[in-house]
């Protein structure tokens, strides 16, 4: 029973207290003052229960004076300790302990209207601090360090509910009778009944051990550590149909094993995995490293109807135009079931982008079938939001082809590889992949030329460069190869970081200048700008602020000589290595998904009601919390472009 002792706190102890808790002491003696004189003291018996989550209403912020809380956390977003940033057992239906002078009741006040976002009980006999809310958000508003404190430590919670609401909001109601189930963990579908055998154990031997236990995969070790795997389809194009002795170590033949995942890995993230890893095995181990399972196309099967890997099997071995167009069609709806299950927006990112890498790769060869083998090693390469994996529906062709100087063939290479780009550029668009509206596209002779004349293209814009290279810095450093021969590719990369290794500060001013130069349409008072766009009134484009960000990314990743071109990996890369701190990577971080599954959740609605795909976004569309992070966001943006202004456009 809550009981509260109505006195007011007087004298100098409550005041000595909070000026050692943070972010207390980052107010000045007459404000600190000001707060202690406000503050009343409750006491709450041992396993008392003070709010129920999405219940109870919190009409001020709590610090444990005496004493402890427990929280109980039944939702992402539930604890006001910034001390649990990023912690991974912050998660799950389990409590957590706040003690003296951790607070309690701000994410209710500044993100969920002052109810509950937790269950808290008494841990101990408690006396609590407790600041009334009105004057909370006078401090708020007065002292962005103060707001931050609480904001910031809200951010992977806040990024989760927000994920929770967009899925509620735009997502449900669509019928799922032949969606995949996502959701699941590796855990729930893996094989527990493991078969192994030694690796000097011979090849008959294995297959013999294989049909008496009637399984189709074989895992090679002493049963603890895990040397390789070996398949019924391994044993039949190696062994078999190569005619190898059978008397042969199992060794010989035997799959380098992937990387094991843990039981609890959601099965997005291990398809992932598996489809990068290019194997149909993965092993799955237990907190000690013991390989307890195996996750094969078998359990997928099982478990969901129709594999993952099945699809994009399938899509690969497609041999007509028309039906490659009709399986790429089944991708909104994957894309959609990954965002219902709560997947990761890496996961849903890396699978259109996979889709389309997939796609690209099979019309290539039909090409290549048509106009006969290439007449020099070449490599086909990706660009912008594709060569960074973050493609979402909404998407045009950014591609490019450099291929070998070859003495005495440079007319009979142009000629070919000028009908390629031609053939398969044409080609993505009937399977609906739009032209690139700046033709930024291996069918524009620019854009399909020799290693020699892509050097020569990067010199320039890196040692000679105008604002024509900083616009083309946003495309072409993000490169990514993805059929051909990778080591031309490798080359051309080895060449650009060589340029960039001296830091140029010409080129670099000039990106940083662009970089900070396009602001975020910002309102009189801080909030979201928004406009008219034909018959669609107060919107905004997701995509200036996912391009800011990017852009940010690049610039500081080029100058760090961070190579994979991955908006997220680069920010985990550049923490504590640029003049961005840890916690503004980790916070771009958090922006960057929120903003890109904004963006999904909003095309994927458009697709179910037959609206036109866009990236524009209403206002009156989104939650006050979604606005609210929408707005913190523009800031964090604003701040990082003002460091990135003092650090290169004043110094290099």
């Amino acid at each position: 029973m809550l009981e509260r002792l109505l006195h007011f706190v007087t004298g100098s102890p409550a005041f000595q207290f909070l000026r050692s808790v943070t972010p207390f002491d980052f107010l000045s003696d007459s404000e600190l003052k000001r707060a202690t004189d406000a503050l009343t003291i409750e006491y709450h018996a041992v396993g008392s229960t003070l709010f129920v989550q999405g219940q109870s209403e919190v009409s001020d912020l709590y610090v444990v004076l005496k004493g402890a809380l427990e929280v109980i956390k039944g939702s992402p977003e539930v604890v006001d300790d910034p001390v649990s940033q990023g912690d991974p057992g912050a998660q799950g239906s389990v409590s957590r302990l706040l003690g003296a002078g951790q607070a309690y009741g701000a994410a209710a006040i500044l993100t969920n209207g002052g109810i509950a976002l937790s269950t808290v009980r008494a841990h101990q006999d408690t006396f609590l601090y407790a600041l009334p809310k009105p004057l909370f958000l006078e401090l708020c508003t007065a002292h962005r360090e103060f707001h931050d404190f609480f904001a910031d430590a809200l951010g992977p919670r806040m990024l989760e509910r927000v994920g929770l609401t967009l899925r509620q909001k735009w997502l449900v109601g669509v019928p799922e009778s032949d969606a995949l189930r996502f959701g699941l963990t590796v855990g729930e579908i893996c094989a527990r009944e493991l078969t192994w055998c030694d690796a000097a154990e011979s090849i008959r031997d294995a297959a013999q051990r294989m049909l008496s236990r009637r399984v189709s995969t074989l895992l090679v070790g002493d049963g603890v550590r895990l040397a390789g795997i070996v398949t019924e389809r391994r044993l039949l194009e190696e062994v078999v149909a190569a005619g190898v002795d059978v008397r042969r170590a199992v060794s010989e033949v035997m799959i380098p094993p992937a990387a094991p995942v843990a039981a609890s890995t959601p099965l997005a993230d291990a398809m992932e995995v598996m489809v990068r890893a290019n194997v149909g095995a993965l092993p799955v181990a237990d907190s000690q490293g013991t390989i307890v399972g195996l996750l094969t196309d078998q359990e997928l099967l099982v478990a969901q109807g129709s594999s993952p890997m099945d699809y994009l099997r399938d899509l690969a071995q497609t041999q007509l135009l028309k039906d490659l167009a009709e399986r790429r069609s089944r991708l909104p709806r994957l894309a959609r079931t990954l965002m219902l299950e709560g997947s990761r927006i890496e996961s849903l990112t890396w699978l259109v982008s996979t889709v389309s890498d997939t796609t690209l790769r099979r019309l290539l060869e039909m090409a290549i079938g048509e106009l006969g083998e290439p007449p020099v090693p070449f490599a086909f390469l990706t660009l912008g939001s594709e060569g960074r994996r973050e493609q979402t529906l909404v998407t045009d062709q950014d591609n490019a082809i450099v291929y070998a100087d070859v003495a005495g063939k440079e007319e009979l290479s142009a000629r070919y590889f000028a009908q390629l780009g031609e053939r398969v550029c044409a080609w993505l668009k009937e399977v609906g992949i739009a032209y690139c509206h700046a033709h930024v596209m291996a069918s524009n002779p620019q854009w399909c030329q020799s290693l020699s004349a892509w050097k020569d293209y990067f010199t320039g814009w890196v040692r000679v460069p105008d604002p024509k290279a900083v616009l083309n810095s946003n495309i072409f450093f993000d490169f990514r190869e993805i059929y051909g021969d990778f080591s031309i590719a490798a080359e051309l990369r080895t060449h650009v970081r060589e340029l960039l290794e001296p830091r140029p500060g010409l080129f670099f001013r000039l990106v940083a200048q662009e970089v900070v130069r396009q602001r975020l349409p910002v309102g009189l008072f801080g909030g979201v700008a928004v406009a008219t766009r034909g018959k669609r009134e107060d919107v905004f484009d997701i995509k200036l602020p996912i391009s800011r960000i990017s852009d940010l990314a690049r610039l500081h990743a080029l100058w760090h000589g961070v190579e994979p071109p991955n908006t997220l990996e680069r920010l985990r890369q550049l923490a504590g290595r640029s003049v961005l701190e840890a916690r503004q990577c980790l916070d771009l971080q958090h922006a960057y998904c929120f903003l890109m599954q904004l963006r999904l959740a909003k095309q994927l609605s458009a697709l179910n009601e037959g609206a036109e795909l866009d990236n524009l976004i209403s206002v009156k569309e989104i939650s006050s919390l979604e606005r609210k992070f929408l707005e913190d966001t523009f800031r964090l943006i604003e701040r990082v472009q003002e460091i990135t202004r003092r650090r290169f456009v004043r110094t290099v």
